[in-house]
């Protein structure tokens, strides 16, 4: 690892600067500049120049004054233009990167956003304190520098350096050995979310893992941050447009988030909005460093929000205050629901051969049942009604096929008698907050010209966020706000570009081509995409992580605990996950029958993140005979890995920042300067790595080994596949500049612009659509002159949701969610409750750190407490004796950690608020927050067969929950 500090002048490679010289010449602002531009040799004591190994550092020049001093630090050689690529922080700035003698110097800024119209405030500036300080974060001591291979036990800290070539022909060897052992499913690849991007170093490493046909864990829903109730109520999540468009709205509601923490770069359009008469409102238990900025701040008890947005939603409805031509059109509440079996009427119920994904509504125009156009199995394209006017509320006679009579009514009706339970009486009592607020956010929203309800990836943590979801979508349909601008939920998205096919190995073959022409020479629906997306998806080995970590991880029996499912729920854990692989619903690689043998993760850090490390450390490492870390960091889980190799620091290589839609450019990172030590581009890792293993596998004359799903896979060839049959070329440190520009020149909506020209602008607008991905979906044209916002394809253009029902879908017939009584949302209690455990472990993304990348970054750390700490009531720290600094222990039955206590009278009683990514080994015994964290997950996200209801890479499958576990807290020395 990087180590801080100047060579001695008696060793023969220092300056020649004396330290007098030193101190006049560089000034209090250079140190670190003179530190940061050396890196370590090959012998220990020895320091360089980063950029040559023979050079030496310049002399000091002759001051005239002190002025002179000044002026020369505000030099530099050349400005590069620089971003964070690969920090999951899903927002995207450009950078100044200021390069001096081969080191960056600083970074400021860049100003370059324009906005797309007069009348809404600009994007600049962009970036945050992260980003202001990345160029220190960079030269770290926890810096990687050389390949490490572990010599003592796992997590002991025992390591020896190695050659690039030692590194990689023994990683490869234990890669070869997994897949003669176990079929290369053996393989599991890992990027988590803290390390993926839209540029070389994410295609090199899927380009690995489609090579070996490793398997790749689906981490979206394993970090938490799927919004099932967007996937159940839409049939996809991506909900979100331009930050500016946030300017638009007359009724901002911030529900279970904290953009004055995440969300730095955008949250000023909040504040703008109140400028032109908007309200803020926050909804959280907690008074966060956003809501002291709320016109209202409504306090509710935590994991109470489906409760109170029921709550509002009655009042909505039974006062007549709801868009009743949108919700006739856009939702499925005028289907009809059978009373004797409480599913909906079905074509196959009234008609011979009828078919089961077509729907009915009652039309009050002819007074008859009528098939409700855009259902999936329904071959219209619009949900326009026409003359037809659906029947809201009723109850009808219908004649089925066999003769008999039964009775329906609207889902509305249905919806009605759901909400009555929710009166603002019983909704107080659940939810702690008063009913004359909850009338007043009812009567508010209602009024309100455009209402948007920001509710981010923290609104999916915690067991029941589908609840959640279901009833804030609820309340923007009723009031018609979904799909208009500044309006509706909003979550995030991502921007497409059409050029990152390149990125991949893998296509969709000639027959899926043509089996899918047809659909687009008449243009492809969001349906037709999503069947694209999820049967392309069938072909891989993706695994969701959940099933994955009950299946291989060890975790069967915490998650299998009657105490931590559902009681409401007919079967355990154990039959849902059986009876979910026995029916394809789910995907779990390698087999059940069989055991991963070698994980490569990359950024990732799973013995943070995943639910009580604990078990993966005990049960899931044993099995594994390699694990391999690659990052520029040394990270917890890279200290209990056999490999570190080290990757180039973000200022250190090219690449291209995924693009959230909150920005409508392309962002860029040029290469700055060289690699510090030995570290390399994952590009090139990965393609080297590759290239070993064909190598070592034609050495070791080893023939096809089973590839996925058994078919054979000749290991000797996977570098081929790799280069696209030479085509790329990852010993070339250009390579990763022609990539970038087969991905630009490929993509129209950034204009085709060339690689070389988008590097050096740093930003690309937007100046068109792209076509949808698996994680661009917005569904919305796209005008360069006007913000964006999501959903128009379907509320402007009438196109069906890709939905069983083809409409936002409120009532879910699937058998699982009848017999859980969810068929319609409502309030549930998290499932884990214990008297001993009063308390509950909240929390939210931190301000100081991107995941875990800044978190023990001493810069950052001097602006906090500079350890871990957890805060809480003074209502609950009274009794327990508990006052600010102390130590205390926060335990359960699971595990506990150690942190700093802070009362604050801005927590709710009865909270423990942690914010998250705390390295374990910040904390003692190296046991950090999410140890008594167990994190049980809902079942019945395991459905499938059923419209929206389905599993594919990054979409529908059961999340990682950890927020309000029970705890007790005590006092500890």
């Amino acid at each position: 690892m990087a180590q801080r500090g100047v060579g001695d002048e008696a060793d023969g490679t220092g300056s020649g600067i004396t330290r007098r010289g030193f101190l006049i010449g560089a000034g209090a602002g250079t140190l670190a500049l003179a530190l940061s531009c050396l890196r370590e040799a090959e012998g220990p004591g020895k320091a360089v120049r980063a950029d040559s190994g023979a050079s030496r550092l310049p002399a000091p020049p002759d001051y005239g004054s002190f002025e002179d001093v000044w002026r020369s630090r505000w030099t530099w050689d050349r400005v590069a233009k620089g971003t964070h690529t690969r920090a999951n922080c899903i927002s995207a700035c450009s950078w100044d990167v200021y390069v001096k003698d081969g080191v960056v110097w600083r970074e400021e800024q860049a100003a370059i956003y324009e906005p797309p119209r007069p009348d809404v405030p600009d994007l600049n500036p962009r970036g945050c304190q992260k980003g202001a300080c990345y160029s220190d974060l960079q030269a770290s001591a926890s810096r990687v520098l050389h390949p490490l291979k572990r010599v003592g036990a796992r997590g002991e800290g025992r390591w020896k350096r190695i050659s690039w070539d030692e590194a990689l022909a023994e990683i490869a060897d234990g890669l070869i050995d997994a897949a003669l052992a176990q079929g290369t499913e053996a393989i599991v690849y890992d990027h988590g979310t803290t390390n993926a991007g839209y540029g070389p170093e994410t295609s090199g490493e899927v380009r690995f893992a489609e090579a070996m046909n490793a398997t790749i864990l689906d981490s979206w829903s394993g970090v938490g941050d799927m919004p099932m109730g967007a996937v159940q109520t839409w049939g996809m999540y991506n909900c979100e447009g331009t930050a500016d468009d946030w300017f638009r709205s007359d009724y901002i509601v911030v529900w279970i988030g904290n953009p004055t923490y995440t969300r730095i770069p955008e949250v000023h359009f909040m504040h703008e909005a109140r400028y032109r008469g908007a309200k803020l409102v926050v909804i959280a238990p907690d008074l966060s460093a956003t809501a002291i900025h709320a016109d209202l701040w409504i306090p509710l008890r935590p994991e109470t929000d489906a409760a109170f947005g029921l709550a509002v939603a009655r009042i909505l409805v039974e006062e007549g205050r709801y868009d009743a031509a949108y919700v006739r059109e856009q939702t499925d509440l005028p289907l009809l629901v059978r009373d004797d079996t409480k599913r909906f009427l079905r074509e196959s119920d009234v008609e011979p051969d009828g078919r089961e994904d077509c729907f009915y509504f009652f039309d009050e125009t002819t007074a008859k049942i009528a098939p409700a156009a855009g259902s999936e199995g329904d071959r219209g394209r619009s949900l326009a009604l026409g003359e037809a006017k659906p029947a809201l509320e009723g109850r009808f006679a219908v004649v089925l096929r066999d003769g008999t009579k039964t009775f329906v009514r609207p889902v509305f009706e249905r919806l009605r008698e759901r909400l009555a339970e929710y009166d603002e009486s019983r909704a107080s009592a659940i939810t702690g907050v008063s009913g004359s607020v909850i009338r007043r956010f009812a009567l508010e929203l209602a009024a309100a010209g455009t209402a948007m309800i920001n509710a981010c990836w923290g609104a999916c943590k915690h067991h029941h966020s589908d609840l959640f979801q279901r009833a804030m979508i609820l309340l923007m349909a009723l009031t018609g706000n979904q799909g208009k601008p500044g309006g509706g939920l909003r979550v995030a998205a991502w921007w497409g570009l059409d050029g990152l096919d390149a990125m991949t190995t893998a296509g969709p073959g000639l027959l899926e081509i043509l089996r899918i022409l047809p659909k687009a020479v008449r243009g492809l629906t969001a349906r037709d995409y999503e069947e694209i997306f999820t049967r392309y998806g069938e072909a891989q080995p993706n695994a969701p992580l959940m099933p994955f970590l009950y299946v291989h991880g060890g975790y069967r029996e915490a998650w299998s605990d009657p105490e931590q499912i559902d009681p409401a729920l007919p079967r355990g854990i154990d039959d849902y996950v059986r009876l979910a692989i026995e029916r394809g619903w789910t995907k779990v690689h390698p087999a059940p029958d069989r055991t991963p043998k070698a994980y490569v993760f990359t950024g990732s850090n799973p013995l943070r993140r995943w639910p009580a490390p604990r078990i993966a450390r005990e049960k899931l490492w044993p099995k594994l005979d390699l694990v391999v870390a690659v990052n520029f960091r040394m990270s917890t889980s890279a200290w209990h890995a056999d490999y570190v190799l080290p990757a180039a620091g973000y200022y250190e290589k090219h690449g291209i920042k995924y693009a959230q839609s909150y920005l409508p450019y392309i962002v860029l990172s040029d290469r700055a300067v060289l690699p510090l030590g030995e570290s390399k581009s994952e590009w090139e890792i990965f393609g080297r790595l590759t290239e070993r293993v064909a190598e070592r596998a034609r050495e070791r004359g080893i023939g096809p080994v089973r590839g996925f799903r058994d078919r054979p896979l000749d290991l000797g060839t996977v570098y081929d596949r790799f280069t696209s049959g030479g085509r790329f070329d990852p010993h070339d440190p250009n390579d990763p500049v022609e990539l970038i520009d087969d991905i630009m020149r490929a993509s129209p909506s950034v204009g085709r612009i060339s690689g070389k020209e988008a590097l050096r602008l740093g930003a690309v607008r937007i100046v068109g659509p792209a076509r949808p991905t698996p994680i661009y979906a917005t569904y919305s044209d796209y005008d360069p002159n006007d913000t964006h916002w999501p959903h128009r394809w379907f509320v402007e253009g009438k196109q069906p949701w890709p939905t069983l029902t083809g409409r936002q879908q409120f009532y879910i017939d699937h058998d699982w969610y009848l017999e859980a009584g969810e068929e319609l949302p409502l309030h549930k209690e998290h499932p884990q409750s214990d008297p001993r455990f009063p308390l509950r472990i909240n929390g939210g993304h931190t301000r100081w750190s991107i995941h875990a990348i800044w978190r023990d970054h001493d810069l950052l750390l001097r602006l906090q407490r500079g350890e871990p700490v957890c805060f809480l009531s003074p209502v609950d720290c009274a009794p327990r004796e508990i006052s600010d600094g102390d130590r205390v222990r926060v335990y359960n039955d699971a595990g506990a950690f150690v942190a700093m206590a802070k009362p604050s009278a801005r927590v709710r009683p009865g909270q423990v608020i942690i914010y998250h990514a705390w390295e374990p080994y910040q904390f003692r015994g190296w046991k950090g927050q999410q140890e008594p964290v167990v994190a049980p997950w809902k079942p019945i996200h395991l459905a499938g067969g059923y419209g929206q209801l389905h599993y594919r890479m990054f979409y529908g499958s059961p999340g990682h929950a950890p927020r309000g576990a029970p705890v007790e807290v005590e006092r500890t020395s």
